[in-house]
């Protein structure tokens, strides 16, 4: 019994190194950042970042609001990261950048080898999505483009202002 006893009190030891040990490997600049596609999300840095650097900018997209505010926006679905370095090159953020789905009232309709967005709120409505078929995307792209194009003919040309 006494040789038990004496066993258990390095084993609770080692356990609480090997649990300190695994909190303090992790970098305290490190952190997850979760953006819907096709939406900005604003993140604060501890201090003035000199640079930005993103994994993979097709993922997510970095603006510069000021020296400590990044403007996150979701450009398509995937994980990417993104560094920011401070005047000396030192990293002061590490963080995974997350871009997943718009809301829970999108539905996707596979057919064959693709897939169609709709957006459900209230009503069902198609809506451009980057994972979709190109086929009937692009239909939808020509018609988005023909109203915005009307559009910004209208504001060339005065736009009944005068």
């Amino acid at each position: 019994m006494q040789m038990m006893h004496a066993l258990k009190r390095p084993l609770q030891t080692f356990a609480c190194a090997a649990a300190l040990s695994g909190l303090l490997a992790v970098p305290a600049w490190a952190a997850d950042l979760k953006v819907e596609v096709n939406h900005s999300r604003l993140h604060t840095l501890g201090q003035a970042a000199s640079t930005i650097i993103v994994g993979n900018p097709a993922i997510a997209d970095v603006s510069v609001s000021n020296n400590n505010t990044l403007v996150v926006f979701g450009r398509s679905y995937g994980t990417t990261n993104l560094i920011a370095l401070d005047a000396t090159g030192r990293q002061i953020a590490n963080l995974d950048v997350n871009v997943t789905a718009a809301h829970a009232d999108m539905m996707t309709v596979n057919r064959g080898t693709g897939q169609l967005s709709y957006s459900c709120a209230p009503n069902c409505v198609r809506v451009i999505n980057p994972a979709d078929a190109t086929e009937p995307t692009d239909g939808l792209l020509a018609t988005t483009k023909g109203v915005t194009g009307y559009g910004d003919e209208s504001a060339a040309a005065g736009g009944g202002q005068e």
